[in-house]
This record gives C-alpha cells, sequence and structure tokens, in this order.
C-alpha cells in the first residue's frame, strides 16, 4: 500500500508541475505550450489527489520517507498556484472545483505527515487564507474573466503549407475589440495531453469586426498580403 501512495504522490507532482514548467521552459526555447484540455487534466489530477488520500486512510500508517515527506509538504503550496494558473487560462467552473478538491487532498496528505501541533495550526491557518484566495479567484475570473473573448474567425494555409494566417476577432465588451492576424509555422507536437508549437508572429493588428470586409491572401510562403499591403514572415 505504501508503495502505491508514493507512486500516486510523485505522479501528482509530476502532473501538477506539467502545465507551469512546460509553459516556462517552452518558452525559454521560443515555443508555446498547451494542455490539450485544462478540464481533463484537472479531472485526472483531481482523481489522483483522492485516489492518494483514500489508500493513505486505509494504510493508516504515515509516510516515513523522508523525500516522499518533503514532496508531500511541497504539493500544497504548489496545488494553490496550479489552481490558479487553470482557473485563470480556462475559466471553467469545473477546473476550479477539481482544483480545490485537488488542494484540499494534498492538505490532508500535509497534515497527516506532520507531527507537531503548532505546525498543524500554522498550516491550517494558510491553508485557510490560500483558499480563501483562491475561492475569490475563481469567482472573479468566472464573473468577469470572459468579458475578453478571442474568436478563430479562419485559418489561411500558405503555398506550400508551411504557414498558416490566423484571423482572429478579439472582443473586449464594453471597451471594443480589435482585429488581429497571427502566423503560425505549421509545425508541432501534438499528443494527447499537451500541444508544442512555435509562438506566433503577429502581423496586423485592426479595428473590431476589420474581418468582415478584410481581403487576406498569402502572396508566396513569405508574404501575406492584407487589404493589398505586404507582410513579410520571418
Amino acid at each position: 500500500m505504501k508503495k502505491v501512495i508514493k507512486f500516486l504522490l510523485c505522479l501528482l507532482f509530476a502532473l501538477t508541475l506539467l502545465f507551469p514548467v512546460g509553459a516556462l521552459v517552452s518558452a525559454c526555447f521560443g515555443y508555446t505550450f498547451e494542455l490539450t484540455s485544462f478540464l481533463a487534466v484537472s479531472v485526472i489530477i483531481a482523481v489522483i489527489s483522492v485516489f492518494t488520500v483514500i489508500f493513505s486512510i486505509i494504510s493508516k500508517d504515515k509516510i516515513i520517507n523522508k523525500g516522499i515527506i518533503i514532496l508531500s509538504y511541497i504539493l500544497l503550496p504548489l496545488s494553490f498556484i496550479n489552481a490558479v494558473i487553470y482557473i485563470f487560462e480556462s475559466g471553467e467552473l469545473l477546473v476550479a472545483i477539481c482544483m480545490l478538491v485537488s488542494a484540499v487532498c494534498c492538505f490532508f496528505i500535509m497534515i497527516r505527515n506532520i507531527m507537531s501541533t503548532v505546525s498543524k495550526i500554522i498550516v491550517s491557518v494558510l491553508f485557510s487564507l490560500m483558499t480563501a484566495f483562491v475561492i475569490f479567484f475563481a469567482f472573479m475570473m468566472l464573473t468577469f474573466g470572459n468579458i475578453g473573448q478571442n474568436t478563430i474567425v479562419k485559418n489561411i494555409e500558405s503555398p506550400n503549407g508551411s504557414f498558416y494566417a490566423q484571423v482572429i476577432d478579439s472582443d473586449q465588451g464594453a471597451l471594443g475589440g480589435d482585429t488581429l492576424v497571427n502566423v503560425y509555422e505549421k509545425r508541432e507536437i501534438d499528443n494527447f495531453i499537451f500541444k508544442l508549437k512555435d509562438k506566433p508572429q503577429r502581423v496586423y493588428l485592426g479595428e473590431w469586426i476589420e474581418y468582415e470586409s478584410m481581403h487576406i491572401s498569402w502572396k508566396d510562403d513569405k508574404c501575406l498580403v492584407i487589404n493589398s499591403v505586404e507582410y513579410e514572415i520571418e
């Protein structure tokens, strides 16, 4: 049973770090890192967290491995950081619930392996404050986070298929909006969990709803023509 708990904790730690570390490392090398589905990953994280707690209760024994104990301590603050990132990126209620479930489970695991009563009190107070902050943040994001929305209007592939231009309607609510044109190199790693692709090149920023009358086409694989103006692709 202890081996199962250790495995689940390590798996939970890896999944918790997946997006923040993936995004950071990818940015350093000029790529963008995207999860295929924040909801799917958050549900997996929540399920693993719950099963870790269940097995921990069934086992009844505390974790004695120092490395695993340290890991369980790190998981709690990481789970809150991850919750904020996932809520910000997805803006979905179910994602927020799943991430809070994971944070509660990580709190239980941490408390279970703390010996000092004073330490338990301190951790409980910090947990309450962080939970209140995440709930408030989730409320603000779910209430006001969808005011600005980007909608992909169309994709135009270059002649040889190496690039594609993406026309985006950026609606900012009462603030108006913009029409954006980004160019992507058609080269990416796409698997079940995440997508890794080159950062887009912003070639055009126009007025809101301009896309309805916009004339856009490729002159060649390195030149995009928008409303008779040529834009070179780097």
